[in-house]
């Protein structure tokens, strides 16, 4: 939609372009996306304003430049675009550096004795450019039209731009909101996750930078043995130096946010006298605006957030962070220490549920390795005394001795249950095909000779996990032992891997069910489990079979869990049982073709 120029009757006029306003007013409300409506505001300024040519030059405050993103009319081609104020940028001449530095409308009637202008299409003699100035006072942006006719533009279309203006600052900041009201969410759910929490640090560090366009973005926490700020996550030049680079509480801004608990926004951080330098991540003749926050829980400080900017190129261009950026960055801070908070929290009850579980694996086990010892020396004594009375009978000599080493076997076999148990949750990640464990489990703890039945059915194309092979094949293992064992006579197990679907994940805690995780599923056609005996089958020392401490499936639990993941029981009593193990994956990593599983009979 455009003005209609040759209409010469002011009343028109302005009818048409409040139509036009009203029309792109509605465009930048409902459009999904800035370019467009942006893209709409410049060509209807040039076709309105009767110019030959138009550009929209967008500030980057993270940079502190000023480029051309879109562009109207005729003459244009991608390097003209790209070269069009580097002239400006080299002289510090240009209309549009002097509109985007002063932040006032500029017209020219006749460019080519204009000191500002910069020529770079011959067929300009007029030029008009106004600026996109925002709440702040900043300037986002310029409009810059031009005609090949002199005296081209006269107050009327200096107003409709300044009009137009606003409605592209209007665009820009809609589209600011919606990224940042994005990467909010995009983080709460990364906090949801419970995964790895170096992982989570660096993703929410990665998600505020990238929607926020901080170049250089770090997070801090205070570490509790030291009292120290320890570098946990960067992205920019100090990623290097993670785990390395520390601060004392109260040493240089980083240090004095986290002493004081408050933000810190500097313009010129070499100037001020808190500033130390030790670690930049850029060099002090280049740094320009820094803003740090602190992370804060009910207890107080546990570390900061901090961003920081290059100087701009332009010297009347400032990049200092706004009231927004830092609102937007405390929020994340609030989430991200609410997030820590609880993940101590949760530590701490899995601590002293496990404890408890330690003073009852304690008496059960001193009790029946009471009993071993005391069967054991219970056959010492008999071999002591057919010794002492010279009563040897070598049969009778190798029956106590077989006894002797049933009872040293009961007891080794318990004190390994209880070195696996206590190993459960001790883990050594690497990333490892979900599949390929599978097969080395069953390679592993299934029998070569066997009447039970034995079926795979793994998924191609499955998403690499993080894990710990030789516990995850223990829980493998576990469960395939079980099944054999449970099947004496012969039957059939299946065992399928796929991508978790939105059945099984019902299973998971709800601050999990967002997440993406694979499956592994062991299925048998033995007597199943009664629905009474479903809610102990995973708790410490509840076995239904004579064997061992029953610890097997108790350790199964705390290895998978300690993964971030969940099992499950759900088969049919008298039918079989169906164990079902979900494991977390990295989404970023998925395939192509893994979100098309295909499962693979082998």
């Amino acid at each position: 939609m455009a003005i209609d120029n040759k209409s010469d009757h002011p009343h028109q006029k302005c009818a048409d372009e409040a139509e036009l306003l009203a029309w792109l007013s509605r465009l930048v409300i409902a459009s999904s996306s800035a370019d467009e409506a942006l893209q709409k505001i410049l060509d209807n300024a040039v076709s309105s304003c009767g110019a030959v040519r138009g550009f929209l030059a967008i500030v980057d405050h993270d940079r502190g430049k000023l480029d051309i993103g879109y562009v109207s009319g005729e003459g244009w081609t991608e390097e003209k675009r790209l070269a069009r104020l580097k002239a400006s940028e080299e002289t510090g001449r240009g209309i549009t550096s002097l509109v985007a530095s002063t932040g006032k409308p500029y017209r020219s009637g006749n460019v080519l004795s204009d000191p500002y202008y910069v020529p770079a299409f011959d067929d300009v003699r007029s030029e008009i450019a106004v600026p996109l100035v925002d709440a702040y006072k900043r300037v986002r942006g310029v409009i810059n039209v031009e005609s090949s006719e002199y005296d081209a533009f006269g107050d009327r279309h200096e107003c409709l731009l300044r009009a137009l203006a606003d409605l592209a600052v209007i665009s820009l900041t809609i589209a600011d909101h919606r990224a940042r009201e994005s990467a909010l969410v995009e983080i709460g759910m990364e906090l949801n996750r419970f995964g790895d929490t170096d992982e989570l640090l660096q993703r929410v560090i990665d998600v505020a930078s990238e929607a926020l366009r901080f170049e250089d973005c770090s997070l801090f926490l205070i570490d509790i043995a030291t009292d120290k700020l320890v570098l946990r996550a960067s992205r920019g030049p100090l990623a290097k130096k993670i785990g390395e680079a520390t601060y004392e509480l109260g040493e240089g801004l980083t240090g004095w946010t986290a002493k004081h608990g408050v933000p810190v926004r500097v313009s010129d951080p070499p100037s001020d006298p808190r500033w130390r330098g030790r670690f930049e991540e850029i060099p002090a003749d280049e740094a320009g605006a820094y803003m740090a926050v602190p992370i804060k829980i009910h207890r107080g400080v546990i570390g900061v957030i901090r961003v920081q900017r290059r100087k701009s190129p332009y010297k009347w261009l400032p990049n200092d962070f706004t009231d927004d950026d830092e609102r937007m960055l405390s929020t994340i801070a609030s989430q991200l220490g609410i997030a820590l908070d609880n993940r101590r929290l949760v530590d701490q009850l899995v601590k002293a549920e496990r404890m408890a579980a330690w003073g009852e694996m304690s008496a059960r086990s001193a009790h029946m390795i009471g009993n071993r010892v005391f069967a054991i020396k219970g056959d010492i004594n008999e071999l002591e005394y057919l010794l002492k009375e010279q009563k040897i009978d070598p049969d009778k000599a190798l029956e106590i001795m077989e006894s002797i080493k049933r009872g040293i076997f009961l007891l080794e076999e318990v004190l390994n249950e209880f070195r696996e148990f206590v190993k459960a949750t001790q883990l050594e990640l690497e990333e490892a095909d979900l599949n390929e464990l599978v097969k080395q489990a069953v390679e592993e703890g299934f029998p070569k000779r066997s009447p039970t039945k034995l079926t795979l059915n793994l998924a191609s194309g499955l998403p690499k996990i993080k894990a710990d092979p030789k516990k995850l094949k223990r829980c493998f293992t576990e469960i395939i032992e079980n099944a054999i064992n449970f099947q004496p006579e012969g039957g059939e197990i299946k065992i399928s891997t796929s991508l978790a679907d939105a059945r099984s994940k019902k299973w998971l805690k709800p601050s999990q069910q967002t997440g993406d995780y694979v499956q592994v599923r062991f299925e048998d056609t033995g007597p199943g489990i009664d629905l009474d005996k479903k809610p102990k089958i995973f708790n410490p020392f509840y076995s239904t079979r004579a064997k061992g401490m029953g610890l097997g499936l108790s350790i199964v639990k705390g290895i998978v869990e300690a993964h971030n993941g969940t099992i499950f029981e759900n088969g049919i009593p008298g039918k079989g049982a169906r164990f079902t193990i979900l494991l977390p994956y990295n989404k970023e990593r998925l395939s192509k073709r893994a979100r098309d599983v295909a499962p693979q009979q082998t």
